[in-house]
């Protein structure tokens, strides 16, 4: 996988006078045109679309850091996509993707729907109003801290759901029971 990611990275940082496709996948079927056409003998494409040189340079970092294998090892399981679809539907309940707003509006969302997502609703109330210099009323903290709970609650739930089903599909791996295979199921 870090091989992948480093891949493209050196992809789309090539250029007709400095071109690097060794990462890329080889053969007739790679989704690299270059190896592409390598393989089958012609002549190699022009690059047309490639990033600027300061652009690649500012990239290498985030590229670097997505293909360490801690991160990778994390990614492995799954189960990012939906603490990432998470974080945005907190995002946009805050700034609506129907409305255009300024960029200072949602950096201001991003950075609030962060702080709910990663401390919960009455921590990040407190914090933001603490910040203005403003107490938190009883009755926004009583709504904050009602929000809070329901959603660990419902974080709790799916979370169970989940490890039921994982157990479920473990113990029928185990006793060997597949539901497309039977003895003389097939005969």
């Amino acid at each position: 996988m870090q091989k992948a990611v480093m891949a493209t990275y050196k992809h789309i940082t090539s250029t007709d006078v400095c071109s690097d496709h060794s990462l890329c996948p080889a053969g007739a079927d790679s989704w690299c045109h270059h190896n592409v056409a390598k393989a089958k003998g012609d002549p190699e494409p022009r690059h047309r679309y490639n990033l600027p040189k300061e652009v690649a340079e500012a990239m290498l970092p985030v590229y670097t850091r997505l293909s360490e294998k801690a991160l990778l090892q994390r990614c492995q399981q799954g189960k990012t996509q939906n603490s990432n679809e998470s974080l945005h539907s907190v995002i946009w309940s805050l700034a609506s993707k129907e409305q255009h707003a300024s960029l200072f509006a949602v950096e201001a969302a991003a950075a609030e729907a962060v702080l709910r997502f990663n401390t919960g609703n009455l921590n990040a109330s407190a914090a933001i109003l603490q910040q203005l210099d403003i107490n938190i009323s009883s009755s926004a903290s009583l709504k904050a801290r009602e929000k809070d709970r329901r959603r660990t609650a419902s974080s709790n739930k799916k979370r169970e759901a989940s490890e039921n089903v994982r157990k479920l599909a473990k113990r029928r791996n185990k006793d060997g029971m597949h539901p497309d295979y039977g003895p003389g199921a097939f005969s």
